[in-house]
């Protein structure tokens, strides 16, 4: 699904069905991606979810870098656990909505969103009152 596509199911601020709900504060340096992983590798293994667990950590890693570099600001990462899907959200202060890249072969970087359009059920994003939220939907099985 490309972002600029309307959502047709709740997002994660919209579930009734949140089964675990956790969020964290990550400042704007790039290690943050590397402790968003963490976070979220732990809760995968805390909630029982291991079988999302790579495809979790490389979806927050992603999404919180994306944050850090284009929006110059920290970010909130927000995960909900709801039966059959673990929902990844990072908020941060950029207005600017994510775009989905193709780059050649032969160009560094430029691949987050196409990774977690990949390895994601669906993704978006929506404005906020002070910046964006972006997510990502993963199957649980």
């Amino acid at each position: 699904m490309q972002a600029d596509e309307p959502a047709m199911e709740p997002t994660y601020r919209d579930r009734e069905d949140t089964l675990r709900r956790a969020s964290a504060d990550f400042p704007a340096d790039l290690a943050s991606a590397g402790e968003a992983r963490s976070f979220v590798g732990a809760l995968c293994r805390n909630w029982g979810v291991p079988n999302v667990l790579l495809d979790a950590e490389m979806v927050v890693s992603e999404l919180v870098e994306n944050a850090v570099r284009h929006s110059h600001s920290g970010c909130d990462v927000m995960v909900e656990l709801a039966p059959g899907t673990l929902t990844i959200g990072v908020s941060d202060h950029g207005t600017q909505p994510p775009r989905l890249l193709r780059p050649p072969p032969d160009q560094p970087g430029g691949r987050g969103l196409l990774l977690v359009d990949t390895v994601s059920r669906r993704w978006g994003f929506e404005p906020t009152r002070d910046g964006k939220v972006v997510w990502a939907d993963l199957a649980v099985v």
